[in-house]
């Protein structure tokens, strides 16, 4: 039987402003069609557009964990800052809650720590006009990644990689690597999915992809 691998969270997993085929779960799982991703699974991608770490929570039974999957990647917190919906220990508690139900249910949990924003970019072309200060943003992007990072759990840090990739800090811009402040250009997302691809390859048996 083909494991499954599930990808949930925001429209960084949906693949915003694109194609769901062009999201980094689904190059991913084009790469496993065409023999290229080191591993057999079915990828599976539950992301949307906009939601906050509590409306995840609330749909994680149905769109996780009734599908078995061997494990779960979950991505989110963006949105909690920019809509100033939760803090960075309650969208840790609704994480870790979403990690113990998957564990009781013998599903695996991997946390992704979420991408920081371009600040200026986003406060021209991201919900402009509303007074959000994606600096801010960033700081509590920051906090709370670091908190993912310490949680003890499996972590796929696409923040540090994906800034890396940028060379900048939270404070810094990033041009050329998001298309309006929050989401990242088509070649970010191939980049997502070559660093998720690769660290995925390295963690295998942890996985149960073996």
């Amino acid at each position: 039987m083909k494991r499954k691998i599930i990808f949930i969270g925001n429209s960084i997993v949906n693949g915003f402003p694109f194609s769901r085929g062009k999201s980094f779960p689904g190059l991913i799982r084009a790469a496993v069609k065409d023999g290229r991703a080191g591993f057999q699974a079915e990828v599976i991608n539950k992301g949307n557009n906009g939601e906050t770490t509590a409306q995840i929570l609330a749909r994680f039974e149905k769109d996780v964990l009734e599908h078995a999957p061997a494990c779960a990647f979950i991505m989110t917190g963006t949105n909690d800052f920019i809509f100033r919906e939760e803090t960075v220990s309650g969208c840790m508690n609704n994480l870790t809650a979403m990690a113990e139900r998957a564990e009781a249910a013998g599903v695996l949990p991997v946390f992704i720590t979420p991408l920081f924003v371009d600040a200026d970019k986003a406060s021209r072309m991201w919900m402009a006009g509303l007074g959000i200060d994606y600096r801010e943003v960033n700081r509590e992007i920051q906090s709370l990644s670091d908190t993912i990072r310490a949680s003890g759990r499996l972590v796929l840090d696409l923040n540090a990689a994906y800034t890396a990739k940028a060379g900048r800090t939270a404070e810094e811009n990033a041009p050329g690597t998001y298309i309006d402040g929050v989401h990242p250009t088509q070649a970010g997302y191939r980049f997502l999915a070559d660093h998720t691809l690769a660290w995925i390859n390295k963690h295998l048996e942890e996985l149960k992809l073996l």
